[in-house]
């Protein structure tokens, strides 16, 4: 398997970005299609109180979706304060921001869930954080925090609290991921990411930052956690 390449040549020229800017339902798309053009944008997203419910076939999304988007010259923020999703059967659930198979552009993807439960049980996954598999990002940050949140997945299982970039190239860019007072827990299949995952990624001029504060992850089954930076297993 092809090792992350990192090549950190400088201390970011990401920080003067300036904001000029499993089979489960709704699981990430091919990236075929039209895809969703996001540009010179500002996308706000914020829950607070909710509780969402889905049961059967499942899918709840109290976060953003942008897979398989063009975003350029934008900002996508989002927030769930005192929030909790159930899906169950055939599960998902997004909380937080995915944005998968997309290019990434002089933009900001900023995600907050604070005091939030999400269970999914049968075929599971969860995504609290940030998701930006195979994925071109390019002078952009992404910031993720998880602040007194709880996790619980199940069966087959996933989880995601950290952010998730494998597969992508990244350039000029910050991603910024904090986890405090958090539980994980998966079980099943398990895996689970309160950390940082860049497996196969091409990294360039960029800064990479990890933080977990109290925080329990368990797996079991089929098992897996990093609650660090993952460049290649």
């Amino acid at each position: 398997m092809k090792k992350s390449k990192i090549v950190v040549a400088g201390i970011v020229t990401a920080c003067a970005i300036g904001l000029s800017a499993y089979g489960l339902p709704g699981d990430q798309g091919s990236g075929e299609g039209k895809k969703t053009e996001v540009k010179n944008s500002v996308i706000t997203n914020k829950n607070e109180n909710v509780t969402n419910l889905a049961v059967g076939n499942s899918k709840v999304n109290s976060g953003i979706e942008a897979k398989g988007s063009e975003i350029s010259n934008s900002v996508l923020t989002n927030e769930n304060k005192n929030v909790t999703n159930l899906a169950v059967n055939n599960s998902k659930i997004n909380s937080g921001i995915e944005a998968n198979n997309s290019e990434i552009k002089n933009s900001v993807l900023a995600n907050k869930n604070q005091n939030v439960t999400n269970l999914a049980v049968n075929n599971s996954k969860i995504n609290s954080g940030i998701e930006a598999n195979n994925s071109e990002i390019k002078n952009s940050v992404l910031t993720n925090e998880n602040k007194n949140v709880t996790n619980l997945a199940v069966n087959n299982s996933k989880i995601n609290s950290g952010i998730e970039a494998n597969n992508s190239q990244i350039k000029n860019s910050v991603l910024a991921n904090k986890n405090e007072n958090v539980t994980n827990l998966a079980v099943g299949n398990s895996k689970i990411n309160s950390g940082i995952s860049a497996n196969n990624a091409d990294i360039k001029n960029s800064v990479i930052t990890n933080e977990n504060k109290n925080v329990t992850n368990l797996a079991v089954g089929g098992s897996t956690v990093n609650s660090g930076v993952n460049l290649g297993d």
